[in-house]
């Protein structure tokens, strides 16, 4: 049996602009995305912020937002300042004392002296040893091209990093000063009170979720960095590791640490970059600590921390970590879980909504039955 199903013109061109529509604005959306998740992460930033900046503010004469935001920023730039003078000198003089014992290094290796010459003669690598050298003669030419093209790269993509961050901090300033002034107009546009205290409740409690992952993320950071510096003390007792380097190294963890699941690799990739400047040896014992804390991180302080923190479980957080770091990389890792302390908080007011709504429908088919 056939069935022939009339749609007049009207439906049919409605239908096209519809599905015309949808098409154009994911496009538009996803031409936008750097430019949106920039706008997405300063916001996030101004939330997170948001507290200590008014707290400030309320202390100052005038309450000026302006200038508490301003003392801020100074004083972050102060400690970033403080932080590169006590630790570019130390990673620069063991990097040139690394590149100055490098010919050195070479040639034991050659001559099968050392640790390393030991390690190649008992395990039979001469063979190998001699094709690398050789591989490496033979494409010298390739290498320092590919250097060099890697070079420029590496500097456009530090300019292009540079306005990116410069673009995120003065909207993150802008926000901390503007953002009380929208709420309030928005507020303001509310004609239900019954509503507008509803929705109030909520923007309170996605406001606890955003500051309590950020406190949480701070507590996971220091105990990475203080674990760290405790691991290097331990190391320079019986390594040739400079004891002015361990608190700048714990810094850069601490900082990196902010990241969740990806952040403390970070930090380790760069310690072991310092660390193998100085000593292999104490570079693969630092590797065997990191890899078993960065188990114990993932899998029971960052959930742990941050399942109180934001009210989610832990397999929730850790969910919510890998699919944001999967989907959107770096910038997906740091908002993905109070985006979904978020969504939670949406969830459940939805939920407690319809429950409400329910009730009152059978509480008014009560009254008409009676």
């Amino acid at each position: 049996m056939k069935v022939k199903i009339d749609i007049d013109t009207n439906t049919f061109i409605r239908f096209l602009l519809v599905v015309s529509a949808f098409v154009g604005v994911v496009f538009l959306l996803w031409k936008l995305l750097p430019v949106l998740m920039i706008i997405l992460v300063a916001a996030f930033l101004a939330v997170a912020l948001n507290k200590p900046v008014s707290a400030l503010a309320n202390k100052l004469p005038g309450h000026s937002r302006v200038l508490a935001t301003a003392l801020s920023y100074c004083l972050f730039i102060l400690i970033l300042g403080s932080f590169l003078v006590v630790a570019v000198p130390s990673i620069v003089s063991q990097t040139t004392s690394f590149i100055n014992s490098l010919p050195d290094y070479i040639q034991q290796v050659s001559d099968k002296r050392g640790f390393a010459g030991d390690f190649i003669t008992k395990y039979q690598l001469e063979d190998e040893l001699s094709s690398f050298i050789q591989g490496i003669q033979g494409q010298a030419g390739t290498i320092a091209q590919g250097l060099g093209s890697n070079v420029v790269n590496g500097l456009s993509t530090v300019v292009n990093g540079f306005i990116t961050m410069v673009t995120l901090l003065v909207l993150t300033f802008l926000m901390l000063i503007e953002g009380p002034k929208w709420i309030e107009r928005l507020w303001d546009a509310y004609a239900n009170q019954a509503l507008l205290h509803r929705h109030q409740q909520l923007i309170r409690r996605m406001y606890r979720v955003v500051t309590g992952y950020v406190n949480g993320q701070v507590v996971v950071a220091s105990i990475a960095a203080c674990m760290s510096a405790l691991t290097l003390f331990i190391l320079s007792t019986f390594f040739s590791i400079p004891a002015n380097s361990i608190l700048p190294l714990a810094v850069i963890v601490f900082v990196t640490s902010l990241i969740p699941m990806i952040g403390a690799t970070i930090g380790a990739i760069i310690v072991m970059t310092v660390l193998i400047f100085n000593n292999v040896g104490a570079t693969l014992i630092f590797l065997i600590y990191f890899v078993i804390y960065q188990q114990i991180e993932n899998n029971v302080i960052q959930p742990t921390v941050q399942s109180r923190t934001v009210e989610l479980s832990d397999l929730t957080v850790f969910l919510a970590a890998i699919i944001g770091i999967m989907s959107l990389g770096l910038v997906g890792g740091i908002l993905a879980i109070p985006v979904a302390g978020c969504l939670r908080v949406l969830l459940l007011d939805f939920l407690d909504q319809r429950r409400t709504e329910r009730a009152s429908r059978r509480g008014r088919v009560a009254k008409s039955k009676a």
